[in-house]
């Protein structure tokens, strides 16, 4: 294998030349690389790309929406891949920005979080959709303060059902997806006067975006989970 491909130590200079390289032909990418040094070796600690033409296809021609996520690698390198997601036109998946990092800590997100913000600017709307890390919540909150944050609803339920039962709470589901407040609430108040834990919870713990009704409708998607960046995440793993 090392004759065939060479060290693997040798694959970290391998990244400065690719970068170097990349940013020859569209010179408006964004890549950074994270070092860290330990016993006197540099080591790949994070990793953030965010392509020239991908960067002006999210600015010119999507929705102002991304799906940020990331999801554990296994392998050699066996840290987080994590990527941001935008919704085109067509509503397909359009990947914005990927990068690497060794977990889902506050400063990782910050990291990743200030690079996005370095490769898309301050947008007059936009709207983050994120899952249950708060890693990752504090990140968007610190980089991306304007922006209308969105609890991904698939993993506000799993902590949801692990915490309540009985068919009340099914209730949930079309609470969230209700287009209009007084059809939410038709749903919500129920949930809340068979528990009225429900909304101390929900307060304490998920107290961004998470129905419908709320979403800034100039944003023009009304996703109600972050399931683009985590089909680009399983995509790239498979």
């Amino acid at each position: 294998m090392r004759e065939l491909y060479g060290k693997w130590e040798d694959c970290f200079q391998l990244l400065f030349n690719w970068r170097a390289e990349v940013l020859k032909k569209p010179p408006g990418s964004v890549i950074e690389i994270g070092i860290k040094k330990v016993d006197n070796m540099f080591y790949l600690h994070r990793f953030f790309c965010a392509l020239q033409p991908c960067i002006e296809g999210f600015l010119e021609g999507c929705r102002p929406y991304l799906s940020i996520d990331s999801t554990a690698l296994n392998g050699r390198w066996n840290d987080h891949l994590a990527a941001a997601c935008g919704i085109d036109g067509h509503n397909w998946m359009y990947p914005v920005a990927f990068g690497f990092i060794d977990g889902e800590t506050i400063d990782n997100w910050t990291w990743f979080m200030t690079h996005l913000h370095k490769a898309i600017g301050d947008l007059s709307v936009l709207a983050i959709s994120s899952d249950a890390c708060k890693g990752l919540e504090n990140a968007v909150q610190k980089v991306f303060s304007k922006a209308e944050h969105r609890k991904c609803f698939r993993h506000l339920m799993n902590n949801f059902i692990n915490r309540y039962g009985g068919d009340v709470f099914s209730k949930m589901y079309p609470a969230a997806r209700a287009y209009r407040q007084e059809v939410c609430g038709y749903f919500f108040n129920s949930i809340v006067e068979a528990t009225p834990d429900v909304l101390v919870w929900l307060e304490a713990h998920h107290y961004k975006l998470w129905m419908r009704f709320a979403f800034n409708p100039d944003i023009k998607c009304d996703y109600i989970t972050n399931n683009l960046a985590e089909v680009f995440n399983n995509w790239i793993k498979d």
